[in-house]
């Protein structure tokens, strides 16, 4: 049982790593803590003038005694030594990063949020209770916005501020959606060792290539709106939120990332790597962008280590090429490159609508394509 036990845990360690306190989390009088996410905000489809957003929150509270996260994790260090990992003095930076998977949810609390240049806060109804303790993804009206590219919200009356950031954009033009992990973050998701070390130990780092391509994509797609969906849970989103933060500065967008709480612990190996769990969240969330902006027109970018040909494929049949207007995969090695793979996962979409590409074509191809003009 112990072996089960461990291997377990180190599959949920392994990606529920977690950045130190951050200024998005605050703790309140009661001892709960409140983790404010960046949020997308569109115009409000039945008052042009005001502005909604969909707003995420996860309400909770850290155990005060983490000797048995401790314990554990000074039982997973060992397999990482062959990488040169020195358990004795990676445990303190392992235990911080991974604080929050013993957080417990505390729903039932309602969160108002001032944003700055809306002409009313935030306020959020009590966040959600079981299944999903402590976290709520809520559309609020934020009244009548400024023209600025984004606004900053903070808790209302929180001596310690805890902030986000809301991206505004117009349901028209260009969007892009990308996925993170070994698309513009290097997290060898198929190797668990090299995956548990890149999420514990190492400092984030950018596919090569990326950061420049996106910036070049802000620039010819005239200013579109960047959203980031990542199987990742969503314990992960300050360690991903400041990858974005210092990786794509120049892109910045919200993060939307998988629901995972302490009631899914027993079951942890397969959520998280249960592939078909991770195309039902994608695919829900592309569904939550197209709520929110229908008439825009979105590039799509991931890689072939999960289902993200499978989900943008599924996404172009469902929403179609006005919605879906270009596809990109990015080609990893050791995945599942076949011909018959992207034939299935493309089934119905014009050849002309997706491009598998390779780490040369970041630099010397993508960057020459016209998305804007119809190319893909």
């Amino acid at each position: 049982m112990r072996a089960s036990r461990i291997s377990v845990v180190f599959l949920s360690l392994a990606l529920s790593a977690l950045s130190a306190p951050s200024p998005r989390r605050r703790a309140v009088d009661n001892g709960v803590e409140v983790l404010l996410f960046d949020s997308p905000a569109f115009q409000n489809p039945a008052d042009a003038s005001s502005t909604l957003a969909s707003i995420e929150v996860y309400t909770y509270q850290t155990p005060i005694d983490t000797s048995e996260l401790g314990d554990v994790l000074h039982d997973i260090l060992s397999p990482l030594s062959i990488f040169g990992v020195d358990a004795s003095g990676a445990l303190e930076t392992a235990l911080d990063r991974v604080r929050l998977v013993a957080a417990v949810g505390k729903g039932g609390q309602a969160v108002t949020i001032d944003v700055n240049g809306c002409s009313q806060p935030a306020t959020l109804g009590a966040t959600s209770t079981s299944p999903d303790n402590g976290l709520a993804v809520q559309t609020v009206s934020l009244g009548q916005c400024g023209d600025a590219a984004t606004f900053t919200g903070a808790l209302t009356g929180a001596s310690a501020q805890a902030s986000m950031t809301v991206f505004p954009s117009a349901d028209s033009g260009f969007g892009v959606i990308s996925d993170i992990d070994d698309t513009v973050k290097v997290s060898h998701v198929l190797n668990k060792l090299k995956l548990a070390k890149a999420t514990l130990f190492d400092e984030p780092e950018a596919v090569a290539g990326m950061p420049e391509l996106y910036s070049s994509l802000a620039s010819s797609l005239s200013s579109p709106n960047f959203i980031y969906i990542t199987g990742s849970p969503y314990q992960l989103y300050p360690f991903l939120r400041d990858f974005i933060d210092t990786s794509y500065s120049e892109t910045p967008g919200p993060i939307f990332a998988k629901n995972l709480t302490l009631s899914d612990l027993g079951d942890l190996s397969s959520f998280l790597f249960d592939s078909n769990s991770t195309f039902d969240f994608k695919t829900s969330q592309i569904a939550r962008v197209h709520e929110m902006y229908p008439n825009k027109k979105f590039l799509t970018v991931g890689d072939s280590t999960e289902k993200d040909p499978e989900t943008y494929g599924e996404a172009f049949r469902t929403f179609g090429a006005d919605f879906i207007q270009c596809i990109w995969i990015r080609a990893v090695d050791k995945a599942d490159n076949s011909d018959k793979r992207f034939a299935a996962a493309f089934k119905d979409v014009p050849k002309n609508k997706y491009r598998v590409y390779s780490d040369d074509d970041i630099v010397n191809l993508l960057p020459t394509i016209d998305v804007a003009g119809g190319a893909c």
